[in-house]
C-alpha cells in the first residue's frame, strides 16, 4: 500500500486553516488526514514557518549538514585553544626547570 504524499501547498493550506481558528478534528475530517498529522504539520510550520515542508522526507538535509558542520569547527577550535595552552604550558615547565637546573 502506498503512503500518500502532500505537497507543501497542501500542507501550508491546512495548517493557516487551523491557525485561523479551525479544530485539528475538523481539519482532519475536512481533508481526511489522522489529526496527529495535522498537529505535526502545525509544529513544524511553528517551528520553522516558511522552510517547513522542504522535501521527502528529507527536511532541511543542508541546514542540517550545516548545523553540524559548524558544532565540528566549534569542537576543533576549543580542542586547539587547549592544545595550545597546553604546548605553552610545557614551554614555561621547560624553561622553569632549565633555568633551575643550572
Amino acid at each position: 500500500m502506498k503512503r500518500r504524499q502532500f505537497s507543501k501547498e497542501f500542507k501550508l493550506s491546512v495548517v493557516q486553516e487551523v491557525e485561523a481558528g479551525l479544530s485539528l478534528i475538523e481539519a482532519s475530517r475536512r481533508y481526511e488526514i489522522h489529526p496527529n498529522m495535522v498537529h505535526k504539520w502545525r509544529e513544524l510550520y511553528r517551528e520553522n514557518g516558511e522552510k517547513a515542508f522542504a522535501g521527502h522526507g528529507k527536511m532541511y538535509r543542508e541546514e542540517a549538514r550545516i548545523a553540524s558542520l559548524e558544532r565540528k569547527i566549534g569542537q576543533l577550535t576549543m580542542e586547539n585553544e587547549f592544545l595550545k595552552k597546553v604546548i605553552a604550558l610545557n614551554r614555561n615547565l621547560k624553561k622553569a626547570n632549565g633555568s633551575n637546573g643550572q
